[in-house]
């Protein structure tokens, strides 16, 4: 497994959804953090297998929500530099 780190972009991210899913229902906002915890543990596990966006950064889906993760690989590291809505950055 590798491990995952979390830049402070997609931490900032991951807050910022987290506030604005929690501002529409009270405990949604923790389902999206679960939600993005699950594709976490995908990517630790199989970084290789998600599509590349660019020549450095891949990307996966959130399942339930619609979440971009934006991922490098290091070695034995997975540097997670985003966490977008997808319908607003359609470009990834």
């Amino acid at each position: 497994m590798y491990q995952v780190v979390l830049q402070s972009e997609a931490i900032s991210d991951m807050q910022d959804a987290y506030d604005w899913y929690e501002e529409q229902r009270t405990g949604l906002g923790n389902e999206f953090v679960e939600e993005v915890e699950i594709s976490l543990e995908k990517i630790s596990e199989h970084p290789e297998y998600y599509s590349y966006v660019n020549d450095i950064y891949r990307r996966i889906k959130t399942n339930r929500f619609p979440y971009l993760i934006i991922y490098e690989i290091e070695n034995n590291t997975v540097f997670v530099n985003s966490i977008m809505h997808g319908m607003r950055n359609s470009k990834y």
